[in-house]
């Protein structure tokens, strides 16, 4: 049983090599590789640009809520509001 696996994926794997071959050789598949690379450098972009803009919204929170502790002396309950709102806005995000 194995080997017969094994043959049938080896003869898969030479059937669609021979076949990106052969597009190859009539341009079809520079069109295609075009494509993936501006989208796959887009989402790259994406990615980067939602990580940086959420460090940014943590470290704003973690300010605001540092902020609160030191002027009212509060041992953490300022952290504990500013994750009650972030969680409030989420929701209401999320609904609309």
């Amino acid at each position: 049983m194995q080997e017969g696996t094994i043959d049938f994926l080896c003869g898969l794997s030479k059937s669609i090599i021979q076949g990106l071959s052969e597009a190859h050789k009539r341009g079809i598949g520079d069109d295609i590789v075009e494509g993936i690379e501006k989208s796959r450098k887009k989402l790259f972009t994406i990615g980067v640009s939602i990580s940086i803009v959420g460090s940014g919204f943590f470290l704003i929170l973690w300010g605001i809520a540092s902020a609160i502790d030191a002027v009212f002396a509060m041992k953490g309950f300022g952290f504990v509001l500013i994750g009650i709102l972030a969680v409030l806005i989420g929701a209401l995000v999320y609904k609309k």
